[in-house]
């Protein structure tokens, strides 16, 4: 509801476009799970949006871009019921991020074009990285979980829930830049994630 009153805001030409985006991002995202990216082409995926090639081109020049939003599709539908499932349990807040950082990798990370477009567009001029983060809800959940932490005592509260949560999210975004001649392998991801939580856990002591 409240996405629909902000869209409602924008001017027309606006409201235009972000719907032309929403169409094209909600055929890719369906052709990828359907038929695969690889096989996927971006013709496809202009038919599906009822767009031309040039409006398809103009928005989302690659199809590598088009991941972006998948990944921020995979990351709703599968890791954020998972990750509030587990808050249920009570655990303490590092085992909560512990939890999304490594579902994030099983559910997203996983699939190497995605880990690609997400290392190109953190060196991008123009990366788009920030607003797919922003729309997914990566940081407010990095803020939920602080305060999270903060209510059970393991936080510091010196700091800002909005610092705290940049802090932890710059850090562990970190985690996809290349890594020159190697392979990610789950258990190297896994080891890195490891790293940064003993890190943390010092840092976020009061």
């Amino acid at each position: 509801m409240e996405a629909k009153r902000d869209m409602d805001r924008l001017p027309l030409r606006e409201r235009n476009k972000q719907r032309i985006i929403r169409r094209i991002v909600e055929a890719a995202c369906t052709l990828f799970r359907a038929v695969g990216y690889e096989r996927t082409t971006m013709d496809m995926i202009a038919d599906k949006a009822e767009v031309s090639r040039g409006t398809l081109f103009n928005y989302f020049p690659t199809k590598t871009v088009l991941l972006l939003p998948f990944a921020g599709d995979l990351y709703e539908q599968y890791v954020q019921p998972e990750v509030h499932k587990y808050l249920e349990t009570q655990p303490e807040m590092l085992d909560a991020l512990r939890f999304l950082f490594l579902t994030i990798g099983e559910q997203i990370l996983t699939h190497p074009d995605i880990e690609q477009a997400l290392q190109q567009e953190l060196h991008s001029p123009q990366s788009t990285m920030k607003a797919v983060i922003s729309r997914i809800g990566f940081f407010d959940m990095l803020q939920a979980l602080v305060s999270y932490g903060q209510q059970r005592g393991e936080v510091r509260a010196d700091i800002s829930v909005e610092k705290l949560a940049h802090y932890i999210g710059t850090l562990y975004v970190s985690l996809v830049r290349p890594m020159g001649d190697r392979e990610r392998s789950p258990i190297g991801y896994t080891a890195e994630v490891e790293t940064l939580l003993a890190f943390l856990r010092n840092a976020l002591r009061s």
